[in-house]
C-alpha cells in the first residue's frame, strides 16, 4: 500500500509539473500585455529573492547586499552597452563576471561574522554600492540613471519583443530554482545546514566553515546578478533606487512572507507582493503603509510565512486524522434479543 501511495504521488506530481510547465509557456500566447509585464516581473524579482532565501533558510546568512548585488550587474551592464556600447553578449558576460567578483570579495569580509553582526555588515557593504550609484554621477549619472539598455537581437530574432524576452528569462529562471534546489538537496546542502545549526560544532568535526559560508555567499550571487541583468534589459534604465535601503526591506519581507528557505514559497511571496501593489495603488497612494500593517499582522500570526502556516496546517489535520478511532469491524450481525 506504501508502494502504491508512493507511485501515485510521483504520478501526480509529474501531472502538475507538466500542466504548470504548459500553462507558462502559454502565457505569452493568450497574456494581455500588462500582465505577462507583471510575470516577467515576477520572475526577475523572484530570483533575486530566491537568493537571499537560500542564504538565510539554509546557511542561516541574512544577507542584505543581495539587492546591492542585482543593482551591481544592472548597472555594469548598463554602463558598457550604453556608454561604451559594446556588442553583445561581451556587457552581460563582464557584468556577470564581475558581480561574482564584487561578491567574492564582499563574502571574504562577511562570512567570518554571525547573526546580526552578519546582517548588519551585508548591509552596509550593500549601502556601499548604493552611495557609488547615487554619487559617481560621470559614470553612473546620478538619480538620472542610465536609459537605453535593451535586449539584444540575435539572428534576426528581437528580444526586446515581450514574447521573446519572456521564454529567455523562463528558461534562466527554472534553471536557477532546480540549481538551487539541487544544491539544498545534496551533501554540500546538508553541511551548509550544519553550519547553520552548530558552526563550532561543524568546525570540530573536521569542516572548513568559512569555506563552505563563502560557497553559498558565491552560489546565492549568481541568480541575483542574472536577475539584475534581466531586470535592466526589460525596463531600459537602472537608477540608485532599484538598489537603496527600500528595496533591500522590501525582498527581505518577501522572504519572509513566502517562507524563509521555501523556494517556492518566495516565489508566492513575490506574487502576492506584486498583486497587492497592483490592488492597493488603485485605491490609496498608501502602499508602503499598507504593505507595512499587512507584514506586521504575517509576522505576528505566521511567523514561518504561508508556506510555514500551510504546513503546519496540514500536519495538524494529519494528526486529528490518526487520533479519529476507527470503528471495529463486525463479524456478522448483531444478534436480536427476544421479543
Amino acid at each position: 500500500m506504501t508502494a502504491d501511495r508512493g507511485r501515485r504521488r510521483t504520478l501526480l506530481t509529474v501531472a502538475l509539473v507538466a500542466v504548470v510547465g504548459a500553462v507558462l509557456v502559454s502565457f505569452p500566447s493568450w497574456l494581455p500585455p500588462y500582465y505577462l509585464t507583471t510575470v516577467i516581473r515576477i520572475l526577475f524579482y523572484s530570483m533575486l529573492a530566491m537568493s537571499l532565501s537560500f542564504l538565510a533558510g539554509q546557511g542561516g546568512m541574512i544577507s542584505l547586499t543581495q539587492t546591492g548585488l542585482f543593482g551591481l550587474a544592472a548597472y555594469v551592464l548598463a554602463i558598457l552597452s550604453v556608454h561604451y556600447e559594446l556588442p553583445f553578449p561581451f556587457p552581460l558576460l563582464i557584468a556577470l563576471a564581475g558581480t561574482l567578483v564584487v561578491a567574492l570579495a564582499f563574502g571574504l569580509i562577511s562570512i567570518r561574522t554571525y547573526g546580526t553582526y552578519f546582517l548588519i555588515l551585508t548591509l552596509a557593504l550593500g549601502q556601499i554600492l548604493w552611495a557609488i550609484a547615487q554619487q559617481w554621477t560621470s559614470m553612473t549619472e546620478g538619480f538620472d540613471g542610465i536609459q537605453g539598455a535593451r535586449a539584444p537581437i540575435i539572428g534576426g530574432i528581437s528580444f526586446q519583443e515581450p514574447a521573446n524576452f519572456y521564454w529567455v528569462l523562463l528558461v534562466v529562471f527554472l534553471a536557477c530554482f532546480f540549481l538551487l534546489r539541487a544544491v539544498v538537496r545534496s551533501p554540500f546542502g546538508l553541511a551548509l545546514r550544519g553550519t547553520r545549526d552548530s558552526h563550532v560544532r561543524m568546525a570540530a568535526l573536521g569542516f572548513s566553515v568559512p569555506r563552505i559560508r563563502l560557497t553559498a555567499f558565491m552560489i546565492a550571487a549568481v541568480p541575483a546578478a542574472l536577475a539584475g541583468i534581466f531586470f535592466v534589459q526589460f525596463t531600459g534604465i537602472i537608477t540608485p533606487v532599484t538598489l537603496d535601503l527600500d528595496r533591500t526591506v522590501w525582498i527581505l519581507l518577501i522572504v519572509i512572507l513566502g517562507g524563509v528557505g521555501n523556494l517556492g514559497g518566495t516565489v508566492i511571496g513575490v506574487f502576492i507582493a506584486l498583486m497587492f501593489e497592483v490592488v492597493v495603488t488603485r485605491f490609496t497612494d498608501r502602499y508602503l503603509t499598507a504593505m507595512g500593517i499587512t507584514f506586521l499582522l504575517l509576522v505576528l500570526f505566521a511567523p514561518n510565512g504561508i508556506t510555514g502556516a500551510v504546513e503546519g496546517l496540514k500536519r495538524r489535520l494529519d494528526r486529528s486524522r490518526r487520533a479519529t478511532p476507527t470503528p471495529a469491524p463486525s463479524d456478522g450481525p448483531p444478534e436480536r434479543g427476544p421479543r
